[in-house]
């Protein structure tokens, strides 16, 4: 029990980024739910350790702010998606002395996702759909420091700053003219034909201090983690994100080698996208309508200790949606504590 323990307690303010929105950014910094099931004030013995979590969606619809599916370009239009990312992650907990009485560590994150999307749109000849499908890599995500308290009481506390780096890529030949620029800017494309694309990633950098506190005693494991996001203004499709506050929360108890819980994870814009607007024949840039989005949703947790590596299954339920996309998604996240990197000049 106290390997898996400390499989699992990996602070990681790393995992980020891959849900589309409606008015906001293409990509939420934060991947919805991805640090349900880990000790979020807490982090693993010295040692580097290697994480890759597999995140997929099935179906995702866009709800508006009335949290009923709504269409962008007119009434019935609708888009859906299907999202899959894989997100490797090196983690390093150097065992140096303590920092403000904290044990620290640092972390790189680069997420690769692949999308297949649909776009139905209402004509006076009737519906036309669009489809098509991308891979690329997101921002890369760099931790400079995660930096982990124990207190009284068996509580633990971490603080963390994540920098999202603008150098995500596309798959070639996803990027040709929008043929609905008011969709996103013209970060959705469509080429000539029935094709219809999501780029990968974001065009702007975006920076979130991190606070994670958990109570950890006999086997349970009592954790929430709070994200505070700010963007930078995305220069391709000309918006400016509005900030965003991610919150994962985790009960879980482990006894022998399995792991079983609950977790939930929510998200809430705190204040409007920006972006050209109309008024009265001109054009102003300001406050996006509708563009606060919304997300909770709730699942079990399940994890098994193979000794010394592990595995944790997440599944959650959409509970609630507003001017995003949403619905269920799944993750598998492997752990593998690779040692310690200075004695392997040593031995």
């Amino acid at each position: 029990m106290k390997k898996f323990f400390v499989a699992i307690c990996v602070c990681l303010a790393v995992l980020m980024a891959v849900s589309a929105a409606s008015a906001e950014e293409l990509w939420d910094w934060h991947l919805r739910g991805a640090d349900e099931g880990l000790a979020a004030g807490a982090l693993p013995p010295a040692g580097l350790y290697f994480i890759n979590d597999f995140y997929w969606t099935g179906n995702w619809s866009l709800y508006g702010p009335n949290d009923k599916t709504y269409g962008v370009n007119g009434p019935g239009a609708n888009v859906k998606m299907n999202i899959f990312v894989d997100v490797p992650i090196l983690l390093w907990n150097p065992g140096m002395c303590p920092i403000l009485g904290a044990t620290y560590a640092c972390a790189i994150a680069e997420p690769f996702d692949a999308v297949t999307s649909r776009l139905n749109v209402p004509s006076a000849t009737g519906p036309l759909s669009y489809t098509g499908s991308q891979w690329g890599a997101y921002n890369t995500i760099l931790v400079p420091f995660i930096l982990s308290w124990e207190i009284p009481c068996n509580f633990h506390v971490s603080a963390a700053f994540d920098v999202g780096m603008n150098d995500g890529t596309t798959s070639p030949g996803n990027s040709a003219a929008s043929l609905y620029p008011n969709l996103y800017g013209n970060r959705l494309t469509s080429k000539s034909g029935n094709n219809f694309y999501a780029w990968s990633s974001n065009d702007a950098y975006t920076f979130t201090p991190v606070l994670g506190i958990s109570w950890l005693y006999g086997g349970w494991n009592v954790s929430a983690e709070f994200q505070y996001t700010f963007w930078t203004k995305d220069n391709d499709c000309d918006i400016q994100n509005g900030n965003e506050l991610a919150m994962d929360y985790t009960l879980t108890y482990t006894m022998d080698k399995w792991t079983f819980g609950l977790g939930a994870e929510g998200e809430q814009q705190t204040n409007p996208d920006k972006g050209i607007q109309a008024n009265f024949g001109g054009y102003y840039y300001g406050n996006i309508a509708n563009s606060m989005a919304v997300n909770w949703t709730a699942g079990p947790i399940v994890g098994y200790n193979f000794g010394p590596c592990s595995l944790l299954f997440t599944y959650n339920f959409a509970i609630m949606t507003k001017n995003d996309v949403g619905g269920d998604w799944a993750m598998v996240r492997l752990v593998v504590p690779l040692g310690d990197p200075c004695e392997w000049y040593t031995k």
